[in-house]
């Protein structure tokens, strides 16, 4: 149930409730939770106005709407995995004013820390996660029951009457009525019932153990009216974890073993492989080390708004691409507040120089103003612009170029259908490297150094 990749989406389901029933392990530092009044309501169906973004101040919206208790919600930005960290925050209505506050909350999304299905976030759960390495992961199954009715006997037809299920769940219990669906259906000697299949849903938490029972019952009569009936069950156990000799993980290797007979340390050779794994870290996920391409297309002039943009704070003054333009930065540390036209606040944060700024929620302009830093607070302002960010040509949003102290670096759109298509003038490359036994060898091994050559 652990989460090991960067996630595409994660499916949260609203209990509602205060803070004091979160159940997780992340750190302090990263989750943190925090009620207004009464906080969240709990009853079923009532409902609240929940908006999810990045901790960033709103640039990357994954959710804004009204959900009712007991339901779920998606957090997404399709194409892009989600951001590191996300806000949850919980109003009484889609009125997000501070008085309607019920709740709000941090919790860490990346998986790079402790993320588990069926955590609980103050009032949501984490019941599906998605991503590159493991898919779809559920909490939850959804299992089919099907019903078939036989006539064993040999001397005559069987006129159906009624026919019943139960399900037990632990402590729930559902009865499932399919009478309607049989009476008067005649079974012939020897035959089964020839209609529609008669079966039902039911669904499965994989993640507390469970006794599951289901029975069902049927009543039929002969074309002399004697009555018979019959009766089967079916139970099992969901929810409990493999034994521990069963890899969770398939195809596995084979099981090794030393060589016969087992050699002498003191005398013989360790033997290691070392691995090299490279990451692409911008791009959303859309890409990887194995297809970082030149860029399709160098300018932003497909129309409309750019999906993602990502620039590089460098220092300098003005540029004449500027709507606006006043100023000069070119300090190491900075304050960077970027707003959009529609009031998306896209970045508000210290930023160093040579830092990457990627950029969410764009619209038709967006002001910047870089100012000094004061105590860890915004200071003097040093320099503020307007950048028009349509993709037209009068924008000017072309890879490479100085938008006053900042260089942009990247751009995505997405066409009418939906397809995103990314333009990156920078890669930027993780390289991670690890060293393990080679398969077979019963040799331990200290490495005492290592080395790499090569690049670029």
């Amino acid at each position: 149930t652990r989460c090991e990749d960067r996630p595409l989406a994660l499916v949260m389901k609203y209990n509602g409730g205060r803070c004091d029933q979160s159940d997780n392990i992340q750190p302090p530092e990263l989750f943190q939770c925090f009620d207004f009044g009464d906080g969240p309501p709990t009853e079923i169906g009532e409902e609240s106005f929940i908006q999810v973004t990045d901790i960033k101040g709103g640039s990357i919206i994954y959710h804004a709407a009204t959900v009712a208790v007991g339901d779920e919600y998606t957090v997404a930005d399709a194409p892009f995995e989600v951001d590191a960290n996300m806000n949850v925050t919980i109003w009484s209505s889609g009125a997000t004013i501070p008085d309607n506050m019920l709740q709000t909350l941090v919790f860490h999304s990346s998986c790079s820390q402790n993320l588990f299905l069926k955590d609980r976030y103050g009032a949501s759960q984490l019941v599906v996660f998605v991503n590159e390495e493991q898919g779809l992961q559920s909490c939850f199954f959804n299992a089919t029951f099907t019903l078939t009715i036989g006539n064993e006997i040999t001397g005559g037809n069987a006129i159906l009457a009624s026919l019943r299920t139960t399900l037990r769940q632990g402590a729930s219990f559902r009865e499932i009525d399919f009478t309607d669906q049989v009476v008067d259906q005649v079974v012939i000697p020897g035959g089964t019932l020839q209609t529609a299949p008669l079966s039902f849903d039911a669904v499965i938490d994989l993640t507390v153990v469970t006794f599951n029972e289901v029975n069902a019952f049927v009543e039929a009569r002969s074309p002399k009216s004697f009555f018979c009936f019959g009766t089967d069950t079916t139970n099992f156990v969901s929810g409990l974890a493999l034994p521990p000799n069963i890899p969770t993980r398939t195809p596995t290797n084979a099981p090794t073993g030393s060589p016969l007979p087992t050699p002498d340390d003191e005398e013989t050779a360790c033997s290691i492989d070392p691995g090299i794994l490279c990451t692409v870290v911008n791009g959303g996920g859309l890409l990887s080390c194995n297809n970082i391409a030149p860029p399709v297309s160098q300018e932003c002039v497909s129309g409309g708004f750019p999906r993602e943009l990502e620039f590089i704070y460098r220092g300098g003054g003005c540029t004449s691409n500027l709507f606006e333009c006043s100023g000069s930065a070119d300090l190491d540390e900075v304050w960077i507040t970027i707003i959009s036209e529609a009031q998306n606040i896209l970045w508000n944060q210290v930023t160093e120089k040579d830092s990457f700024l990627d950029l969410r929620g764009i619209d038709e302009s967006m002001s910047v103003e870089i100012s000094t830093v004061q105590d860890g607070r915004v200071g003097n302002l040093l320099q503020e612009m307007i950048i028009n960010t349509t993709c037209t040509d009068s924008s000017n949003l072309i890879l490479k170029d100085d938008f006053g102290a900042l260089e942009l670096v990247e751009f995505t759109n997405v066409n009418e259908n939906g397809l995103a298509t990314l333009n990156a003038a920078i890669a930027r490359v993780k390289i991670t490297y690890n060293v393990e036994l080679v398969q077979g060898t019963s040799i331990r091994a200290k490495i005492n150094s290592a080395s790499s050559v090569g690049g670029i």
